[in-house]
C-alpha cells in the first residue's frame, strides 16, 4: 500500500505576506545572521546547526536565508512520525529529489523491498547520487529534535560523515542532536548559530513590534519588554499580540501598565502570555481556537465538522474585520487567524490547508482538557469521520486511536485497508504501528484485521508468522462456520495461501489451496474468483502447462472486468502476455502488452502498472533485437514502478535491463544493473527468485568471458535438490556454460532431456533456444549434418515470429554455422538478417532489427504512414485523404500497433528499417 508522502513538509515555510491576499508574517530582516548562514556556506562546512529553544526564529530566519540564496535548496520539515527509519528516509529521498529528481532513484528502489536493505548500503547509493551533481546545494532539516530513535541518528551521522563537498546540511533544532558535532568543530567543519546568536537585538525588537506588530511602543518600553523576554522572539510575539487587545480596550495607559508588570523568566511567561493573548478572543474565536486544536492541519470543511457549522452556509467576505461576535464558516475564521498573525502556518500556496504553531497548539490543547475534558474525544470521534468520508484514512486512523476507541480505530483501520490498493514499505511500517496500538483481544476478534495482519507480516518478511496467523484463522473460522463473512474469509485465507506457495514455487500445495478457495467462493463473487484463476495460472505457469496458464488468466481477466476492476486486469494481462512469450507468439504478445498498456492508462495518465507492461514489451523488443527501444521501454518502466512504490517482478526487470545492456556492448551497465537484481532478490527471500536471478548473472558473466565465476554458478546449481517447479532458464544457462567449458556431450544430453517436455506442451520459445544449442553442442563434436538439422528447426520456428537475440547472443560460433546453413540454402532470406545482425554486432554499428510486422498495413494505412514522413498533420492528412480526424486517428492507431511503436517520430523510422517507406 502507498500514501503518497505530504508535500508540505516539503515547502519552505513563508515570511513574506501573500501580494493577492496579504497573509503570512511579516519578516524581520536579520542580515548578520544571514551572513553567518552564508559564511558556512562559502567556507564548505559540511553543517550548520541551529540550536536554540522554541520560539527564537529559527525557522524564519532559514526562510529568509533561502529565499535570497542563489543555488538550489531543499527543505524537510521532521515530525515525531519520522523517527520510524522507512518513513525518514522515504522523505529526505523526497527533498534530495527537490533539488534534481535524479538523487536518489537506486535508493529508492532499495527502500521499496519489504525487508530493509542494510542503510549503509541505501545511503553509498545515495551519496553517489549527490557526488554526481553538477552544482552545491543547500538542505534544511528543521525541527530535527523530533527525532528520538538512533537508526535515523544514525543514519543522519553516515550521510554527514560522508557527506559530498556539493552538499551542504541544515540542521535547526531545540536540542543539540546526537550526531559527531564534536569531531566536526575539531575539523573545523560545523557553523553552530544558538540562543544567544538568535536573540532579538534592541534594534530588531523595535522593527518586529512597532511595524510588524503595528504597535507605537517608545525605545524604553522596546527595551524594557526586551530585557524581560531576553530577546525571546516568540515571547514577544505573545506579548504584541497582548498589547494589540489592550490597546483596543483601554488605551496607552494599559499599555504602560502592561510593560511595567510584565516580568518573569520566558519558560514561565509562555503560559502568561497565552492567557492574556485567549483572554481578549472573542468567545466564537476562542471556542474555534480549541475545538480545532486536535487537528495536526485543517481546512474549511474540517473544522466546520468540529464546530457543527453548515457546509452549505454562504462564507462572508473575505476582508474580515477583527473583532469577530459570530462565526458563519471557518473559512472566515481561517483568514482572521492568519491577518492577525495567530500562530496559523499556511500549508499550502493556496491556502487552503493550515496548521498551528506547534507550541501554540499544544497550549491550546491544555486549555481544551482543562476547560472541557471530555470534548477531545468526541472532536477526534468527528475529525476521524470526516476523514473516513474523505477517503483519506491514515488521518481517520490517527484520529480514531487518540480517542480512545479501540473498536472504533479497529473498524477505521479495516475501512483503511480497503481503501488503500498500493503497497509500499513505509505505510507497511505505518499499519504494524496501527496493529501495535490495539489490544490483541481487539485484533482477535477481528477475522478480517488479522488476515491483513498477515498480509503485512508476509511483506516484512515474517512469513512464519504470516503462516501461524493463517493457520489460526483458517481453525477458528471453521469453528465459527456459523459466522455470515466466515467462508468469505476462508476464501481470502485459502487464496492468500494458494498465492504465496505459487510464489514459492510450491505448485501442487497452490493448486491445492486455490481449490479449496474455489469451495467457499460463491459463483457472484468476480473478484475472489479473479484471484483465484489468477493463482492457478501461475501455478500452471511455474510447471510448463502454459495452455491451461493462459486458460486460466483469461478467466481471471474476464473476472476482473466482470467486477469492473479493469484496471486491477492489468497485471493478468501482463502475465497472459508472458505466457505467449514462452509460447513463441511474439507477434500476439505484443499486441497483448499493448492492451495492457491502454488499460493502465487512467484519465489520459500512465499508472504505474504500465510499468509491468512496458517490462514484457521490452522482452519481446531485445529478442528481436530492438535494443535502443527495448532499453528505453525498461528504463521508462522501472522508473515508473519505482517512483510510485511497486516492486519490479522481484528484480527481473533490472535482470532484464542488463541482458540488453550486455547486448549493447555496456559491460559496465550491465554488471550494475544486474547487482541491483541481485540486491532486489536477496531482499524478498525467496529461494526460487534468487536463483533464477542468480541464472540471469551467470548469463551476463558468460558474455564477458567470466568462465569462472559461471563455472562457479554451475556447482552451486548442480548442488540444488529436485523442485516441483521448471527451472527452465537455469537449466539451459547450465548447458551454455557446459558449452563454453567446452564440454559439448554433458550440454547436449542436457538439451536431449529438456526437449521433448518443451515440444510436447507447446513451449515454443524454449524449444527454439534448446535447438539453438543443440546446434551448437553437435557442432563442437563435429556432426555438421545434425548440427544444421537442428538450426533449420530453430529457425524455421523463430523466423515468422522474428527472434534474433537466441541467435546472436551465441556470437562467433553461431555465425559459423548460420554461413553453413547459407550455403545450404536454408531460410536464406532470414539467415542473411542474422548474418548482417551479427556483423553488424561485432562492428559497433547500429543493431538491425529483427521484428516483422505483427499484420500488414491495409491500402489506408500505407497512405496515411506516407504523409505522416511528410510531417503532416492529423488534420492536414484528413483534408489531403478527405476524411474525417476521428478516422485519422484511428488508422494511426493501428499504425503504431503493427509497428510496435508509440510516436509518429518512431512510426517512421521503424516502417524505413523495414523497407515499407523509402531510407
Amino acid at each position: 500500500m502507498a500514501t503518497p508522502l505530504l508535500r508540505t513538509k516539503l515547502y519552505i515555510p513563508p515570511v513574506w505576506p501573500d501580494p493577492s491576499t496579504g497573509l503570512g508574517r511579516r519578516l524581520v530582516s536579520r542580515p548578520r545572521l544571514v551572513e553567518r548562514l552564508n559564511e558556512g556556506l562559502h567556507l564548505g562546512r559540511k553543517l550548520t546547526l541551529l540550536s536554540a529553544p522554541a520560539g527564537f526564529g529559527k525557522t524564519t530566519l532559514l526562510s529568509e536565508w533561502l529565499g535570497q540564496l542563489e543555488r538550489p535548496r531543499s527543505w524537510l520539515s521532521l515530525d515525531e512520525g519520522d523517527n520510524d527509519l522507512p518513513r525518514f528516509l522515504s522523505y529526505l529521498l523526497a527533498a534530495f529529489q527537490q533539488v534534481d529528481d535524479e538523487i536518489g532513484q537506486a535508493a529508492g528502489h532499495l527502500l521499496e523491498t519489504p525487508q530493509l536493505p542494510p542503510i549503509e548500503a541505501l545511503l553509498v547509493e545515495l551519496i553517489n547520487d549527490v557526488a554526481s551533481q553538477p552544482s552545491s546545494f543547500a538542505l534544511v532539516l528543521d525541527d530535527y529534535h523530533t527525532i528520538t530513535e538512533l537508526p535515523v541518528h544514525e543514519a543522519v551521522g553516515f550521510l554527514l560523515e560522508r557527506q559530498p563537498p556539493q552538499m551542504h546540511l541544515v540542521i535547526a533544532s531545540r536540542q543539540d542532536p546526537p550526531l559527531p558535532l564534536s569531531r566536526l568543530r575539531g575539523r573545523g567543519q560545523v557553523t553552530e548559530i544558538r540562543q544567544r546568536d538568535l536573540r532579538f537585538t534592541l534594534e530588531e525588537a523595535t522593527t518586529f513590534l512597532n511595524q510588524s506588530m503595528g504597535l507605537n511602543l517608545e525605545t524604553s518600553e522596546v527595551a524594557s519588554l526586551g530585557a524581560h523576554t531576553e530577546g525571546w522572539i516568540a515571547g514577544l510575539q505573545m506579548a504584541a499580540l497582548a498589547l494589540q487587545s489592550r490597546i483596543a480596550d483601554g488605551g496607552t495607559d494599559s499599555v504602560r501598565r502592561f510593560v511595567d508588570s510584565f516580568s518573569g523568566r520566558h519558560h514561565f511567561i509562555l503560559d502568561y502570555l497565552t492567557d492574556e493573548v485567549l483572554a481578549h478572543q472573542p468567545a466564537p474565536i476562542y471556542r474555534f481556537l480549541l475545538r480545532t486544536s486536535v487537528l495536526e492541519r485543517m481546512c474549511e470543511s474540517l473544522c466546520n465538522a468540529l464546530l457543527d457549522i453548515d457546509d452549505g452556509a454562504q462564507p462572508p467576505p473575505s476582508n474580515i474585520q477583527y473583532p469577530i461576535s459570530t462565526i458563519q464558516s471557518s473559512r472566515q475564521v481561517l483568514e482572521h487567524l492568519a491577518h492577525a498573525n495567530l500562530f496559523l502556518v499556511p500549508l499550502d500556496d493556496e491556502r487552503k490547508w493550515y496548521r498551528y504553531h506547534r507550541l501554540f497548539a499544544e497550549l491550546l490543547r491544555a486549555r481544551l482538557q482543562e476547560a472541557a475534558p471530555d470534548l477531545a474525544p468526541e472532536l477526534h470521534l468527528r475529525a476521524a469521520t470526516w476523514y473516513d468520508q474523505n477517503a483519506l484514512p491514515v488521518e481517520a486512523v490517527h484520529h480514531a486511536l487518540a480517542i480512545p476507541d479501540f473498536d472504533l480505530a479497529a473498524e477505521a483501520i479495516e475501512r483503511a485497508i480497503l481503501q488503500v490498493i498500493t503497497w509500499s514499505s513505509v505505510t507497511v511500517a505505518m499499519f504494524l504501528e496501527w496493529l501495535k496500538a490495539l489490544p490483541d483481544d481487539v485484533v482477535g476478534a477481528r477475522p478480517r484485521l488479522r488476515l491483513f495482519a498477515s498480509r503485512v507480516l508476509y511483506l516484512t518478511g515474517r512469513r512464519e508468522e504470516t503462516v501461524r496467523i493463517l493457520q489460526e484463522l483458517e481453525a477458528s473460522l471453521h469453528d465459527d462456520s456459523a459466522s455470515p463473512d466466515a467462508g468469505s474469509l476462508l476464501g481470502s485465507v485459502f487464496a492468500d495461501r494458494a498465492s504465496y506457495a505459487a510464489v514459492r514455487g510450491d505448485v501442487r500445495q497452490a493448486v491445492e489451496f486455490a481449490h479449496r478457495a474455489l469451495t467457499y467462493v460463491p459463483e457472484d463473487d468476480a473478484m475472489m474468483r479473479m484471484r483465484v484463476s489468477a493463482v492457478l495460472g501461475l501455478a500452471h505457469f511455474r510447471v510448463g502447462n502454459v495452455s491451461e496458464a493462459g486458460r486460466e488468466f483469461s478467466r481471471a481477466i474476464a473476472a476482473a472486468r466482470t467486477a469492473g476492476l479493469g484496471f486491477a486486469a492489468v497485471n493478468l494481462v501482463c502475465s497472459l502476455a508472458e505466457v505467449q512469450i514462452v509460447q513463441g507468439q511474439l507477434g500476439q504478445a505484443l499486441q497483448t502488452c499493448g492492451q495492457a498498456m491502454d488499460m493502465a492508462v487512467v484519465d489520459g495518465v500512465r499508472t504505474a502498472v504500465a510499468g509491468l507492461a512496458g517490462l514484457e514489451l521490452a522482452k519481446i523488443l531485445y529478442e528481436r533485437n530492438d535494443l535502443p527501444t527495448a532499453e528505453r521501454h525498461v528504463s521508462e518502466s522501472l522508473d515508473l514502478l519505482g517512483r510510485s512504490g511497486t516492486t519490479d517482478s522481484f528484480g527481473l526487470g533490472h535482470a532484464l535491463l542488463a541482458r540488453i545492456r550486455q547486448a549493447r556492448g555496456d559491460d559496465g551497465g550491465a554488471l550494475a544493473a544486474i547487482q541491483r537484481a541481485v540486491q532486489i532478490a536477496q531482499g524478498f527471500g525467496i529461494a526460487r527468485i534468487s536463483t533464477l536471478i542468480a541464472a540471469h548473472r551467470a548469463r551476463i558473466w558468460l558474455a564477458q568471458g567470466k568462465l569462472e565465476l559461471a563455472a562457479r554458478w554451475a556447482r552451486d546449481y548442480g548442488r540444488l535438490g529436485e523442485a516441483e517447479y521448471l527451472r527452465e532458464f537455469e537449466d539451459l544457462t547450465l548447458a551454455r556454460v557446459r558449452l563454453a567449458q567446452d564440454k559439448p556431450t554433458e550440454a547436449l544430453t542436457l538439451l536431449d532431456a529438456l526437449l521433448s517436455p518443451v515440444e510436447v506442451a507447446g513451449r515454443l520459445g524454449p524449444a527454439i533456444e534448446i535447438q539453438a544449442l543443440r546446434a551448437l553442442a553437435l557442432q563442437a563434436l563435429d556432426d555438421s549434418n545434425r548440427a544444421l538439422d537442428a538450426l533449420e528447426r530453430a529457425l524455421r520456428l523463430a523466423e515468422p515470429e522474428g527472434y534474433a537475440r537466441v541467435f546472436m547472443d551465441a556470437g562467433e560460433p553461431m555465425a559459423h554455422l548460420l554461413r553453413q546453413a547459407a550455403r545450404r540454402g536454408i531460410a536464406p532470406t532470414y539467415v542473411g538478417q542474422l548474418l548482417a545482425a551479427l556483423g553488424a554486432g561485432k562492428a559497433g554499428q547500429a543493431e538491425v532489427d529483427m521484428s516483422p510486422l505483427v499484420e500488414p498495413l491495409s491500402d489506408r494505412e500505407m497512405e496515411v504512414l506516407e504523409l505522416l514522413a511528410e510531417g503532416l498533420s492529423n488534420a492536414e492528412i484528413g483534408q489531403r485523404l478527405f476524411i474525417a480526424l476521428p478516422t485519422v486517428k484511428s488508422h494511426t492507431r493501428n499504425i503504431y500497433g503493427k509497428l510496435g511503436v508509440h510516436s509518429r517520430k518512431e512510426a517512421v523510422v521503424r516502417a524505413r528499417a523495414l523497407g515499407i517507406l523509402p531510407s
